[in-house]
């Protein structure tokens, strides 16, 4: 009999893998029924998986639900706790093919808490995934991230097919996650390994090379921890220069599924049929944080004689260092090393780490440049035993390496010989590139030039995260009175002089124009990266200084769709703006974001906006009357929201409140004299 179920459930794992659901539910209610009545609950245990999700796939959600309460039902009665997990597994996986989400995140829970006493470590992980994706698709990218971790901790070192096949699917979670929040992966081994097959698929773009390019996607495929953001800069280059001939190699090559992210539901991407060019998307919004270094320079790697090894990764503006901690004297955690043992010293050219008050060589050197200590931060990856170490960049560029001796002939090193200027020469320079006319004087910068240990602590998430369909989640209560956030740094109008908006049949640029000595001052005083955000959607559009969400520079519902993941951003100069700077021979900085058309919306729109706010811009104050730059015509001007006292559009808001509560409630919400009965 029990041979007979195993044949049965064998024959109906197969039938669901030949997208036969109907039959492979028949059978495995067959192979279910024979394990029951040889009182082999585990065997029971699992034709009701294959069971549940054959129902599921034939879209029969109610059956799902049927089989897996019964399972769990007689798993309980025969006090069998690997049956439990299993029904407990199955019903998560009904209940999210349902739309009920957080029930099936609580079971989940349920059954990786039974598979954790049993030590079952794949169908544990398999549970958090089931978590992991879940959050995600609500836009909970830390709680994602959360269940990640805890799903790669419990896969260990299991090395079979199935296990690596769910390291690679939570890999790829991770990258996907932290793109989604407008921050780069970290530089996992299976990252970086994937962003150099990556490099060698947007290489194989450029040659044409139909056989390199199957043979580096094939690669990919098995090696995961990327996502659409990777190839779209691999390929953005090639696609530039002929974007008809790359459109059609890529049509020819690959499809849209390929980039599939394992797990989520079709909900949260954007399906399109086939590759259709350049234009497909994995969500439907993107976050942009970070200016991206050229990607073969995104990521490296060191080793040390003794096995010692780190990688880093970086961006325009930032560069974050992982160490793997090991053969430390507390055996209770991971690696051997707390938190508390490892001492963190910075200043502007030099970094310090000590192990137990012993100077780790490996970790102690001169940067390639300088760095910004008040905004770099450090912590321990407890779990991964993973010393991680944040720096912010002085000077917004990609550095070729990370210590200085490294990199002997770079072109910025701080020891290189001083050109011999005459006095008259320096007194110039001094009078023109620290004048009026190109770069202010910088008053009270930190100069850190010594060693100081920093504490430990990762910065805190971003506040009001932005949500898949459109929208933040707002966590700071208040509203249009909500207290300013610790991350304010300034407002629109203190440095935004103009905004611009032009289309083409494929895109549409975005320009946020500034006012050049203010910028200048700001970008001597923090990296770039820490003010300036964007979040795109399918629909609408988000530009705002960091700290200041709730004013965004521009906030516009657009005329048709996009695709978000296609946008891309960079700071640069505008020609036009010049005559708004108060010298026209000098440069007009900007920011810049270019976003690509959907398919059915390629060509010529009548107008770019539905509708459109925008921030107040600066106040010429040289003029009489002291008015305002202008933005895009059409767009509404709104008034300023938080609490601010000094602020006139506070006491606007609170009177339009007032109005508003009126009609309501027929009172102001005033407190009432209290009368006592």
């Amino acid at each position: 009999m029990a041979e007979e179920a195993r044949e049965l459930l064998k024959t109906a794992t197969t039938q669901l893998a030949d997208h036969r659901p109907g039959a492979a539910a028949s059978t495995a209610n067959r192979a279910l029924t024979l394990y029951l009545a040889a009182g082999d609950q585990e065997g029971a245990a699992e034709a009701i998986g294959v069971s549940v999700a054959s129902y599921i796939r034939s879209g029969n959600i109610e059956m799902a639900l049927t089989a897996a309460r019964q399972a769990l039902a007689s798993a309980k009665k025969a006090r069998n706790t690997r049956a439990e997990a299993a029904a407990m597994q199955a019903m998560a996986q009904a209940r999210r093919a349902g739309g009920e989400a957080d029930s099936a995140m609580a079971a989940a829970r349920r059954a990786q808490g039974l598979l954790k006493e049993l030590g079952e470590s794949i169908n544990q992980a398999k549970c958090l995934q089931l978590i992991a994706t879940v959050q995600f698709e609500k836009g909970y990218w830390e709680l994602c991230l959360k269940a990640v971790r805890q799903g790669i901790k419990a896969l260990g070192e299991a090395s079979t097919e199935e296990a690596q096949t769910l390291a690679r699917e939570l890999e790829t979670l991770v990258a996907y996650a932290h793109h989604a929040r407008g921050e780069e992966p970290p530089a996992s081994s299976r990252r970086m390994e994937a962003l150099q097959v990556v490099q060698e698929l947007g290489k194989a773009l450029e040659e044409r090379s139909a056989e390199k390019f199957s043979e580096a996607l094939t690669r990919l495929r098995t090696i995961g921890a990327f996502t659409g953001t990777d190839t779209s800069r691999a390929f953005a280059e090639e696609l530039e220069k002929d974007p008809e001939g790359a459109d059609s190699f890529l049509a020819m090559h690959m499809s849209h599924s390929d980039f599939a992210l394992p797990g989520v539901d079709a909900g949260a991407m954007v399906a399109h049929d086939g590759y259709d060019g350049y234009h497909w998307s994995q969500l439907d919004f993107c976050c942009l944080r970070t200016f991206p270094s050229p990607l073969e320079k995104q990521t490296g790697s060191l080793s040390g004689n003794d096995g010692e090894e780190l990688t880093w990764q970086q961006s325009m503006g930032q560069l974050t260092i992982y160490y793997q901690l090991r053969n430390g004297p507390v055996t209770e955690v991971p690696g051997g090393w707390t938190q508390d043992d490892i001492t963190v010293e910075i200043s502007k050219a030099k970094l310090r780490v000590s192990l137990g008050g012993q100077p780790l060589k490996f970790l102690t050197g001169e940067f390639l440049e300088d760095v910004w200590r008040k905004d770099s931060w450090w912590h321990v990856e407890q779990d991964e035993a993973r010393l991680v170490i944040h720096l912010s960049k002085r000077e917004s560029r990609t550095w070729p390496a990370l210590w200085l001796g490294a990199q002997t002939t770079h072109s910025m090193s701080r020891n290189r010989a001083a050109f011999p200027w005459t006095k008259e020469q320096k007194d110039h320079a001094k009078g023109f590139y620290h004048g009026n006319q190109y770069d202010p004087v910088q008053e009270e910068l930190p100069e850190e030039s010594e060693l100081e240990p920093i504490p430990a602590g990762a910065p805190e998430p971003e506040e009001d995260e932005p949500t898949p369909n459109g929208g933040y989640l707002r966590s700071t209560p208040g509203d249009f009175f909500a207290p300013p956030s610790e991350r304010f740094i300034c407002r629109p109008e203190d440095l935004c002089i103009g905004l611009t908006a032009e289309q083409d049949r494929k895109t549409i640029t975005f320009q946020v124009h500034f006012e050049r000595m203010t910028f200048l001052r700001f970008k001597h005083r923090m990296p770039l990266e820490k003010l300036f955000a964007a979040d795109v959607w399918t629909s609408s559009l988000c530009i705002f200084l960091q700290g200041d969400k709730q004013n965004p520079i521009l906030w516009g519902e657009l005329a048709a769709p996009v695709l978000p993941y296609q946008t891309t951003w960079r700071l640069t100069s505008s020609e036009p703006m010049r005559r708004l700077q108060g010298d026209a021979a000098m440069f007009s900085p900007c920011l810049e974001i270019i976003i690509h058309k959907a398919p059915t919306a390629v060509g010529e729109w009548p107008e770019i906006f539905k509708q459109c706010v925008q921030a107040k811009l600066m106040v010429k104050s040289w003029e009489r009357g002291q008015p305002r730059f202008e933005g895009l015509k059409g767009a509404i001007t709104a008034k300023r929201a938080g609490y601010d006292l000094e602020e006139p559009d506070f006491w606007s808001l609170v009177d339009n409140y007032c109005h508003e509560t009126m009609k309501k409630t027929g009172t102001s919400t005033a407190p009432r004299k209290l009368v006592v009965a």
